[in-house]
Protein backbone atom coordinates (compact mmCIF):
# COMPACT_ATOMS: atom_id res chain seq x y z
CA UNK A 1 0.00 0.00 0.00
CA UNK A 2 1.75 3.50 -0.97
CA UNK A 3 2.13 6.04 1.47
CA UNK A 4 -0.16 9.29 0.44
CA UNK A 5 0.75 12.69 1.26
CA UNK A 6 -1.52 14.52 3.87
CA UNK A 7 -2.16 18.15 3.85
CA UNK A 8 -1.50 19.18 7.26
CA UNK A 9 -3.43 22.14 7.45
CA UNK A 10 -6.18 20.27 5.55
CA UNK A 11 -6.04 17.59 7.99
CA UNK A 12 -6.50 20.69 10.71
CA UNK A 13 -9.48 22.28 8.95
CA UNK A 14 -11.50 19.15 9.28
CA UNK A 15 -10.35 18.09 12.73
CA UNK A 16 -11.34 21.30 14.08
CA UNK A 17 -14.36 21.38 12.33
CA UNK A 18 -14.97 17.81 14.30
CA UNK A 19 -13.94 19.12 17.44
CA UNK A 20 -15.12 22.72 17.53
CA UNK A 21 -16.94 22.80 20.59
CA UNK A 22 -14.37 21.17 22.95
CA UNK A 23 -12.37 23.97 24.08
CA UNK A 24 -8.89 21.73 25.24
CA UNK A 25 -9.24 21.11 21.68
CA UNK A 26 -9.28 24.62 20.57
CA UNK A 27 -5.85 25.18 22.39
CA UNK A 28 -3.98 21.58 21.26
CA UNK A 29 -5.16 22.98 17.64
CA UNK A 30 -3.91 26.63 18.47
CA UNK A 31 -0.63 24.91 19.63
CA UNK A 32 -0.57 22.32 16.64
CA UNK A 33 -0.91 25.61 13.94
CA UNK A 34 2.44 27.43 15.97
CA UNK A 35 4.30 23.99 15.53
CA UNK A 36 3.74 23.59 12.35
CA UNK A 37 4.68 27.14 10.99
CA UNK A 38 7.85 27.00 13.47
CA UNK A 39 8.84 23.92 11.31
CA UNK A 40 7.84 25.70 8.05
CA UNK A 41 10.02 28.63 8.82
CA UNK A 42 13.25 25.73 9.74
CA UNK A 43 12.43 24.35 6.69
CA UNK A 44 13.49 27.48 4.96
CA UNK A 45 15.96 28.87 6.94
CA UNK A 46 18.15 25.19 6.37
CA UNK A 47 17.68 25.35 2.21
CA UNK A 48 18.78 28.86 2.31
CA UNK A 49 22.00 28.03 4.30
CA UNK A 50 21.81 24.61 1.89
CA UNK A 51 21.57 26.67 -1.07
CA UNK A 52 24.13 29.41 -0.09
CA UNK A 53 27.40 26.76 1.20
CA UNK A 54 26.75 24.90 -2.56
CA UNK A 55 26.81 28.72 -4.47
CA UNK A 56 30.03 29.37 -2.07
CA UNK A 57 31.92 25.94 -3.19
CA UNK A 58 30.85 26.61 -6.61
CA UNK A 59 32.15 30.34 -7.01
CA UNK A 60 35.20 29.06 -5.80
CA UNK A 61 35.76 26.13 -8.09
CA UNK A 62 35.91 23.60 -5.47
CA UNK A 63 34.72 20.33 -6.78
CA UNK A 64 32.81 17.65 -5.12
CA UNK A 65 36.20 15.44 -5.44
CA UNK A 66 38.30 18.21 -3.31
CA UNK A 67 35.83 19.09 -0.90
CA UNK A 68 36.03 14.61 -0.21
CA UNK A 69 39.39 15.26 -0.05
CA UNK A 70 39.38 18.17 2.43
CA UNK A 71 36.59 16.93 4.72
CA UNK A 72 36.67 12.77 4.97
CA UNK A 73 32.64 13.72 3.75
CA UNK A 74 32.39 10.85 1.12
CA UNK A 75 31.21 11.94 -2.27
CA UNK A 76 27.70 10.10 -1.73
CA UNK A 77 27.21 12.16 1.54
CA UNK A 78 27.96 15.40 -0.48
CA UNK A 79 25.69 15.09 -2.97
CA UNK A 80 23.15 14.00 -0.62
CA UNK A 81 23.52 17.24 1.70
CA UNK A 82 23.24 19.33 -1.70
CA UNK A 83 20.17 17.50 -3.09
CA UNK A 84 18.59 17.60 0.50
CA UNK A 85 18.28 14.40 1.22
CA UNK A 86 20.25 14.33 3.90
CA UNK A 87 22.91 16.15 5.85
CA UNK A 88 23.45 15.82 9.75
CA UNK A 89 24.67 18.75 11.69
CA UNK A 90 28.09 17.00 11.46
CA UNK A 91 28.14 16.52 7.90
CA UNK A 92 27.20 20.67 7.59
CA UNK A 93 29.67 22.01 9.53
CA UNK A 94 32.19 19.34 7.66
CA UNK A 95 31.19 20.82 4.62
CA UNK A 96 31.28 24.43 5.76
CA UNK A 97 34.72 23.90 6.79
CA UNK A 98 35.74 22.15 3.46
CA UNK A 99 34.92 25.22 1.80
CA UNK A 100 36.29 27.80 4.15
CA UNK A 101 33.21 28.81 5.61
CA UNK A 102 32.68 29.49 9.25
CA UNK A 103 28.87 29.16 10.40
CA UNK A 104 28.18 31.31 13.03
CA UNK A 105 25.00 31.19 15.21
CA UNK A 106 22.32 34.47 15.27
CA UNK A 107 20.61 36.32 18.48
CA UNK A 108 17.07 35.66 17.59
CA UNK A 109 14.34 37.68 19.40
CA UNK A 110 12.33 36.28 21.23
CA UNK A 111 8.65 35.72 20.43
Amino acid sequence: MPFTKVDPIAEAVELQEMFKDDPEAKELFRQYELAHRENARIEREELELRNRLIDFRKANNITQKELEARTGLTQQAISRFETGSGGSIKTILKYADGIGCQLMPQNRPTR
